[in-house]
């Protein structure tokens, strides 16, 4: 029998921080904790690479914190603020999307992410929810959405170190209340996934 005191690293905790802010998010119905979520999310992989502390356990305590933080919590403030059947169809279909792109994941080996990723995901629904006030449109928004993380298009797993600072910036006015930088980052990179496809299968 493992203990959890023995097998847990410093990133494991940086990991939890994560399931953390997507709960905060559910509970106080705000998605800046979305977004604080998609920080530390990329802040534990780092952690665990600079620290040598990667492990099978930390890559599965990190896929059951992103169910939470960028399935459950973007799904429920879906229909929290949009009230209707037809968000609460389009939460159940991001949710589902998003536990299957996570279980996929787990047992793939690639270079490049095969579906959009589950934090890009919730970064984009988020970030239209905030910034439209349409029910339908961010529902059909939420769908497309969710079938883009289970399709093949192909997404990078490291950026340009340029994109990555702006994306970061982009995510602190975010939490400041200025939403359109990191919508347009979150487009870009969903627009930039499927044009790199399109272009690799002609």
């Amino acid at each position: 029998m493992f203990s959890i005191r023995k097998i847990i690293t410093i990133s494991d905790y940086v990991t939890m921080a994560n399931i953390i802010f997507g709960l905060l998010a559910i509970l106080l119905h705000d998605f800046r904790f979305i977004y604080l979520s998609i920080i530390f999310d990329a802040l534990d992989g780092f952690v665990a690479r600079k620290t040598n502390t990667v492990s099978d356990f930390g890559a599965e305590l990190d896929s059951i914190c992103d169910v939470v933080s960028f399935g459950v919590a973007p799904a429920y403030l879906l229909y929290y603020n949009f009230e209707s059947n037809f968000a609460l169809i389009s939460a159940l279909i991001f949710a589902l999307c998003g536990a299957l792109r996570l279980a996929r994941f787990g047992i793939l080996n690639v270079k490049h992410f095969v579906g959009l990723p589950i934090p890009a995901g919730a970064l984009v629904l988020a970030s239209f929810c905030e910034v439209l006030d349409n029910g339908a449109l961010i529902s059909i928004i939420a769908i497309v959405v969710g079938l883009l993380m289970i399709s093949d298009i192909s997404y990078p797993k490291y950026p340009h170190k340029v994109f990555i600072g702006i994306f970061f910036v982009s995510l602190i006015l975010a939490m400041c209340g200025f939403v359109y930088p990191v919508l347009l980052c979150g487009v870009g990179y969903v627009l930039y996934g499927i044009f790199e496809t399109i272009k690799a299968n002609k």
